[in-house]
């Protein structure tokens, strides 16, 4: 046995000692169902709008059953859903964006313009979000949040060899439900 296994008994021992004399119920989260740990993003599904509750639906089903990047892709694709629908909601959404594009990317060869839904699909994400950032659909603190999820999204989207965990796939989706999905830190309702 090596050191580091014999500390980990002994923490185990120190750990049962002390549930022991207080009876503190300890449970192993690595030991919880999938379905536990994510009961508020099935919750989170059903209060969702039509146009990307399959997404959420969809990613829990990939939870469950260990796909998580696939989780990860659909909570992404849910959550771009819910920023495009509010830049849709907003009166002269589109038109906001369009201005904040024309000044940021015009001069750009990749610039298009910006009319209506589909038309933001032609964005990369993150010019996306810095352009969300600059007409205040949200501020600096949740762009800084959504590029960072971003980053793990596109970790697990593209062929990297990266092996995301189940935790991880958790805060992911967390954050981005209590965030964002729910409005919590977007400025346009």
């Amino acid at each position: 046995m090596t050191a580091d296994e014999a500390a980990q008994l002994r923490k185990l021992e120190h750990l049962r000692a002390l549930q022991a004399a207080y009876a503190i119920p300890v449970s192993d989260v690595a030991k919880q169902a999938p379905a536990e740990a994510l009961h508020s993003l099935r919750d989170a599904t059903h209060r969702a709008p039509e146009g990307y509750r399959g997404y959420l639906d969809e990613a829990v089903d990939c939870y469950e059953h260990g796909a998580y990047r696939g989780a990860i892709l659909m909570v992404w694709a849910a959550t771009m859903e819910h920023i495009y629908t509010t830049i849709e909601a907003h009166p002269n959404g589109f038109k906001t964006i369009e201005a904040a594009n024309k000044a940021r990317f015009g001069t750009a060869n990749t610039y298009r313009r910006i009319r209506h839904k589909n038309d933001l699909l032609h964005l990369t994400d993150k010019n996306f979000l810095l352009l969300c950032e600059d007409v205040g659909v949200f501020n600096k603190n949740a762009r800084k949040l959504l590029e960072e999820k971003l980053d793990t999204r596109n970790r697990c989207g593209h062929p990297t060899g990266y092996v995301v965990g189940r935790e991880e796939t958790v805060v992911l989706i967390e954050s981005l439900i209590n965030n964002i999905i729910s409005g919590a830190m977007m400025s346009w309702h």
